[in-house]
């Protein structure tokens, strides 16, 4: 399989990952009510929030293949591969902080009953909750440098990195929402980010299955002319 058709497809999975995550997360405990109220939510929502865990985790193992792909790609252009070790650094940081994020949540769901203090189990749950939202600022620095090394290797147009970088600049903006992740004025900007940035994953898989199809009736057509040559 091409280097590009599976990078398209674990950029995909990151893609349906990433949602899925965002929406059980939704439905589970939150960080901006009380101790009592969040330990409370952990007790009796225990199975939904070891789901979002295994899809952090997932989302991580994806995004660490898109990564991987996408410093690939780079790397076949001319003078791509400083940028590339950047992209590879970048994706595996977010692909840590969206593993460490699926540990201690899942960790602080199947200890709830054994511990006795709502604090201890707010404090852990937040953790877990900054934990994600840092991983947006490890994203960020990805895309922003998988979009300029792909544009100086001259495998996708300026127009690419002229989007990236503005959604790499909110999507690096929002994921400070870290520092406070109890709806600080950051919210907005974290949603934003998220979209933008999750849309622009799909345009730019797409964008490479395209490639990769191409690639494959160039070589066909090579193949067919060398037969009948």
């Amino acid at each position: 399989m091409r280097v590009e058709r599976w990078t398209a497809l674990a950029g995909l999975a990151f893609v349906a990952t990433t949602v899925g995550a965002v929406v059980t997360e939704s439905a589970g405990p939150d960080v901006t009510k009380s101790p009592a109220a969040v330990a409370a939510k952990l007790g009796s929502d225990r199975s939904g929030v070891l789901i979002n865990s295994a899809l952090h985790i997932a989302a991580g193992v994806a995004v660490l293949l898109f990564a991987a792909g996408l410093a690939a790609v780079v790397r076949k252009g001319e003078g791509g591969r400083p940028v590339s070790h950047v992209v590879l650094a970048a994706g595996a940081a977010t692909a840590a902080a969206s593993g460490l994020t699926a540990v201690m949540a899942a960790t602080v769901a199947s200890s709830v009953h054994h511990l006795h203090d709502s604090q201890a189990v707010y404090v852990l749950y937040r953790g877990a909750a900054s934990g994600a939202l840092a991983s947006m600022i490890f994203f960020a620095v990805a895309l922003a440098a998988a979009a300029v090394g792909l544009t100086e290797s001259g495998l996708v147009g300026r127009a690419w990195t002229r989007i990236a970088l503005p959604v790499a600049g909110v999507l690096f903006i929002g994921g400070f929402g870290f520092l406070a992740p109890d709806a600080g004025p950051l919210s907005v900007v974290q949603v934003l980010g998220g979209v933008f940035a999750l849309a622009y994953v799909v345009a730019l898989s797409t964008a490479l299955l395209g490639a990769a199809r191409s690639q494959d009736a160039a070589q066909t057509r090579v193949s067919t002319v060398a037969s009948t040559g």
